[in-house]
């Protein structure tokens, strides 16, 4: 334990200078917006962010489907992302039968679990909200992944995801840390989700805004045992501990976050499995369901349960419609 202690500390006293440097950066560009020397435009439809300090692992993705699940029936809603490792540009209508490479992982999932929901993808946030605007009038309500950094839009609402495990006030600026601004910047959110928050925890009582808190729920298909499971998440052990709690547990492999699957690598994991059945998450399904698929794959989906719901969606339609 106090090697590990040790190497951590030194990583961070090692790039501590790298993570200064960084750290102007990013300062000096949010005095810019703070003193309105940068752009930052609103929209009359209210525009609602998600997302985080950290780079990563927070759970995003849950959360506006978390939203979806929640607002849309009061709400016209559009999905509004930029992609993340998608190949191509500009902005693009996510379908279905589009690959990742096209329009990024998790923009597709989420298309795939709610195909009556539009989403978009747009690397330019302003234009891809204009765009959507003028060939969805009907929308009342746009949801922005990953946009807590992006500043060229000022929301209605913006809300700040932070793991409990790993809170933002106790992390470090990169690449000494995960952090990919200062921790003041959580400032700027309207609220702050705690997610991930295991079955005993303490409640992390509010300064100046509201803190609610989640707790990952996967939801798991009837999966024979034993299982031997594979994904490309920011964090990996969370999912293999998942599994090992509930299944016996053969093998596992953790690939880097968004990683694209080849075939080969697909057919090497039918290999190591050696007749056990196969698991992957929602995120890991779409960037592989294009291959041949020579052995059948579980898939597990995880969705956020907030703790404090009904303060928490009283509290988030308010402020819409405030």
């Amino acid at each position: 334990m106090l090697f590990f202690v040790v190497v951590y500390l030194k990583r961070i006293v090692l790039l501590s200078p790298i993570a200064a440097i960084y750290w102007l950066i990013t300062s000096l560009r949010n005095w810019g917006y703070n003193q309105q020397l940068f752009k930052s435009t609103s929209f009359d439809v209210p525009i609602l962010a998600i997302g985080n300090l950290a780079v990563g692992g927070t759970g995003k993705t849950p959360m506006v489907e978390y939203l979806i699940n929640l607002l849309s029936k009061k709400y016209s809603i559009v999905v509004l992302s930029r992609g993340y490792g998608r190949e191509t540009t500009g902005f693009l209508w996510v379908e279905q039968k589009l690959s990742p490479n096209q329009v990024g992982d998790e923009p597709l999932q989420i298309k795939c679990n709610y195909d009556y929901i539009a989403v978009a993808v747009c690397e330019n946030r302003v234009q891809g909200v204009l765009r959507i605007l003028n060939e969805k009038p009907e929308t009342t309500l746009i949801i922005l992944d990953d946009a807590f950094q992006h500043r060229k839009i000022k929301p209605k609402v913006s809300l700040m995801l932070s793991t409990y495990e790993k809170p933002y006030f106790k992390d470090w600026l990169m690449p000494a840390g995960n952090l990919r601004e200062a921790k003041q910047g959580a400032n700027r959110a309207d609220a702050i989700i705690m997610t991930k928050c295991p079955e005993n925890f303490e409640l992390i009582p509010p300064k100046n805004k509201p803190v609610f808190h989640a707790k990952s729920n996967y939801v798991d298909p009837t999966i024979k045992p034993p299982v031997f499971g594979f994904s490309g998440l920011a964090n990996n052990i969370t999912f293999k501990n998942h599994l090992a709690k509930k299944y016996t547990l053969s093998g596992f492999q953790g690939f880097k976050d968004h990683h694209v699957y080849t075939q080969k690598e697909l057919d090497a994991l039918v290999e190591k499995s050696n007749n056990s059945t196969l698991v992957c998450t929602q995120k890991d399904w779409v960037k592989i369901k294009h291959l041949t698929l020579k052995h059948k794959i579980e898939t597990v989906s995880m969705s956020h349960q907030i703790i404090e719901s009904d303060k928490f969606n009283n509290w988030l339609i308010q402020q819409i419609e405030s």
